[in-house]
């Protein structure tokens, strides 16, 4: 079972990247969307999706996961045809801030003045 539910995620996941890229023409997904993990119930009634959005502004990021859950039923519509699944979970997107974290952990990073230890004059 859990193979199973590993690979229907998996698809899943895949489907909507594609068709959040190539099918959802709107104007305010022009931020870098990454469909972060997908993880659908036992009995197929709801599946939650992870969405990291690249954009600094917490209110931005917040308005695209609202247009994400308003176009969810296009989506779901899209997932029967793609996946011939028998049901369809219904679709929740929430926001995966980790892109921002990683984002901010390399910035710091690079930043970071650190001088090389002195091991080359002990050897």
């Amino acid at each position: 079972m859990e193979n199973r539910m590993l690979r229907i995620n998996s698809k899943i996941k895949k489907k909507l990247s594609e068709i959040i890229l190539y099918e959802l023409r709107d104007p305010r997904f022009s931020d870098i969307i990454s469909i972060t993990w997908v993880r659908t119930s036992p009995n197929f009634s709801s599946c939650k999706i992870g969405v990291g959005i690249l954009n600094n502004e917490t209110d931005k990021r917040n308005e695209i996961i609202k247009l994400l859950n308003k176009s969810a039923g296009f989506m779901k519509k899209r997932l029967a045809e793609e996946l011939k699944m028998r049901s369809v979970p219904k679709l929740i997107f929430t926001l995966d801030d980790s892109l921002i974290y990683a984002e901010r952990i390399n910035d710091i990073l690079k930043n970071l003045d650190i001088k090389p230890e002195d091991n080359e004059k002990n050897e």
